[in-house]
């Protein structure tokens, strides 16, 4: 918003205006003085309105409010002053817009430097300190740069193509310099981008806890505290997870040597991924999944009970193998069943065939401890910098 007048105020005074005023004498300065007072006044009340309004209006835009009453968390930070007060506060309501819709923070943040640092490193600073669950872009004023972050959850609805779509957004106005249609460009990328992402099925689903009326019966635990109704934050094995897990094992059994039979299961003890290896007997594959899934289902590496003990439990035993015909063929008590723990929760199991049953149990075991290796590494974040403009 700007103040525009008509013309310029002349502070200029000519010889005629001085005699003028050296003869009226002090009536008529005193006069002058008093308009002036006036005109500054004026000027100043219709400044504070217009400072006033500004200032609730922006203080209305940050403190809107979501449909479940939460303060949205997506922001324009202009600390290097890139854009203007309108085009900032349209920015601003828009990206809370797609925040309410679409459950996905988002803020935009500039600087005036990195003093030195790389921009996927203080982007990333700033990006853990906000704590967002969404899009993190950073712009920098000196260095032309932008680098643009995408939170786990939300990577894989925000493809590398839709990140180069926003990015393109952006840099389509900063690279002439007008930031205002950058900023605009950028944001509408944004929208369009989740958009596409929601109608494609990709975009994690919000968890509102609906309003449902109260049993008929109590459901409180004798402690008091209400029961879970589900489980929540699963830990889920996927395909490129059993792949891994597939291809150390065999390179384990390569190096033992034996060719053996190799199957992942997901949690419930269903095939995610099978390998034969050359010159591994055919009939071994059942055994081998039969063994994963005894490992997920049992939620315990398959063998003599109790595992790892040199005197197995002979009633114990016979209970196991009267379960195994009882299953039809999907309970066994050979080795060669590991279950797969991540956070504590079994997420699947190997089952491996082919070897003696310690052969196959180290192969298993070996294809796991691959995959719980790539876990503990840091997490990866895809990024990308983008460079903009150039001096003029």
């Amino acid at each position: 918003m700007r103040l525009e007048t008509g013309g310029s105020i002349n502070l200029t005074t000519t010889d005629e205006q001085r005699s003028v005023a050296t003869m009226n004498g002090p009536l008529v300065a005193a006069s002058r003085m008093r308009r002036a007072s006036s005109t500054t006044s004026a000027l100043l009340a219709v400044l504070a309105c217009w400072v006033g309004a500004e200032s609730v209006a922006q203080e209305t835009n940050r403190n809107a409010t979501t449909h479940r009453g939460q303060k949205t968390v997506s922001d324009i930070r202009d600390s290097a002053s890139l854009f203007g007060a309108g085009a900032t506060a349209a920015a601003r309501k828009e990206l809370q817009r797609i925040e309410r819709e679409m459950n996905l923070a988002t803020i935009i943040e500039t600087v005036d430097t990195l003093k030195g640092r790389k921009i996927d490193d203080e982007a990333r600073r700033l990006a853990e300190h906000s704590g967002i669950q969404g899009i993190f872009t950073l712009i920098s004023k000196k260095e032309k740069s932008l680098e643009l972050l995408v939170s786990r959850r939300y990577q894989m609805a925000l493809s590398r193509p839709r990140q180069e779509a926003i990015r393109a957004g952006f840099i389509e106005g900063f690279a002439r310099r007008d930031f205002d249609h950058g900023l605009e460009r950028g944001v509408a990328a944004i929208g369009e981008a989740l958009a596409a992402a929601q109608r494609a099925g990709e975009l994690p689903k919000a968890e509102p806890i609906p309003f449902l009326p109260g049993p008929a019966h109590s459901t409180a635990s004798p402690a008091g505290a209400p029961e879970a109704l589900v489980v929540r934050n699963q830990v889920r094995l996927t395909l490129a997870g059993a792949r891994i897990m597939i291809a150390a094992a065999e390179v384990k059994a390569r190096s033992m040597p034996v060719n053996v039979n190799i199957a992942v299961v997901d949690d419930g003890g269903h095939l995610l991924a099978f390998e034969r290896m050359d010159g591994a007997r055919p009939a071994s594959g059942y055994t081998a999944i039969t063994k994963a899934t005894s490992a997920a289902t049992i939620r315990q590496p398959t063998g003599p009970l109790p595992a790892g003990t040199a005197n197995p439990d002979p009633l114990l035993n016979i209970s196991l193998q009267n379960a195994a015909a009882a299953s039809g063929g999907k309970i066994t008590s050979l080795l060669g069943g590991v279950p797969v723990l991540v956070d504590a929760q079994v997420i699947g199991a190997v089952g491996v065939g082919g070897g003696t049953g310690e052969q196959d149990a180290q192969i298993a075991r070996a294809g796991i401890q691959a995959l719980v290796d790539l876990l503990a590494l840091p997490p990866v974040v895809e990024k990308e910098t983008s460079s903009f403009g150039s001096d003029r």
